[in-house]
């Protein structure tokens, strides 16, 4: 199932929102379709014997750069620029079509607890929905503000989505939030139960070091080692080939300075994100 699911809709993470919905792990997914992928999309949405609703709206992308954006912008559903649709998908009809209002009221904390997430999670948004919105609208250094430390469990590895890997389909209100912890546990074991090999593989690759940019790209260290505050990693997977990159690639480590200051040789590179997860 879950391969199929890979196959349809060109993206893990979409695919195992609608595996989780199935599974019964999920009361609803919410994910975003491209207006040319419409019909294949819906059509196996109906074959897995689920129900749909689509917004009133279609976003278009600010930032096609990157592999995985957050930011976009509304406009009419009859516009002739291509966007996505927001679909939701549920079992249960009346819960698209609620995730739907919700949606279209901003009603943010509301929405989040209604496609599963923790209530904690779900306020944790809503607080800073207003802030982040006008940047990148992604959450990441917003969490791990409010994380301590930079060392984490690699379940909550929010980071990989931007190489479309995650076992979580909400920004958590920590990196450490048991209840995030709790459901990306689940989550992991019931795609265990489906495919061994692909539970490796996302295991492996959430267990990596994240050097977050807002403006450089998002950088996933392979393989890394912490000694003292030192880290040394075999690899790196980038949303961006530029100068960043080629530093991080040729560097034989990196020190950590704080989780939002790190060292590379005699550089000093601040104002970004720093998350081991192990």
């Amino acid at each position: 199932m879950l391969s199929e699911l890979q196959d349809t809709f060109k993206s893990n993470i979409k695919a195992l929102e609608i595996f989780l919905v199935l599974k019964g792990a999920k009361p609803a997914a919410r994910i975003m379709a491209d207006e040319d992928e419409e019909d294949k999309i819906l059509g196996i949405i109906l074959e897995k014997g689920l129900n749909y609703s689509i917004s009133d709206f279609k976003v278009l992308k600010v930032d096609k750069e990157k592999g995985y954006s957050d930011k976009g912008i509304k406009v009419d559903p009859k516009s002739n620029e291509n966007g996505d649709f927001f679909v939701y998908i549920s079992k249960d009809k009346d819960i698209t079509e609620k995730a739907k209002i919700l949606e279209a009221e901003n009603k943010h904390k509301e929405l989040g607890i209604l496609l599963g997430y923790p209530s904690c999670c779900a306020e944790f948004f809503e607080k800073h929905f207003e802030e982040e919105s006008k940047r990148n609208n992604d959450f990441t250094l917003a969490v791990l503000k409010s994380s301590d430390g930079f060392s984490f469990p690699f379940y909550t590895n929010i980071g990989a989505r931007h190489f479309d890997l995650a076992l979580l389909s909400h920004f958590p209100c920590s990196f450490s939030c048991a209840a995030s912890l709790e459901i990306a546990k689940k989550n992991l074991e019931l795609i265990k139960q489906e495919d061994k090999e692909f539970a490796e593989v996302i295991e492996g690759m959430l267990k990596g070091a994240i050097v977050y940019t807002e403006t450089e790209g998002v950088f996933l260290l392979r393989n890394p080692e912490l000694e003292h505050n030192r880290i040394c990693y075999q690899g790196i997977i980038s949303t961006k080939n530029n100068q960043m990159y080629e530093s991080l690639k040729n560097a034989e480590h990196i020190d950590i300075i704080s989780k939002n200051r790190i060292k590379l040789g005699d550089l000093e590179i601040k104002n970004i994100g720093f998350m081991l997860f192990f």
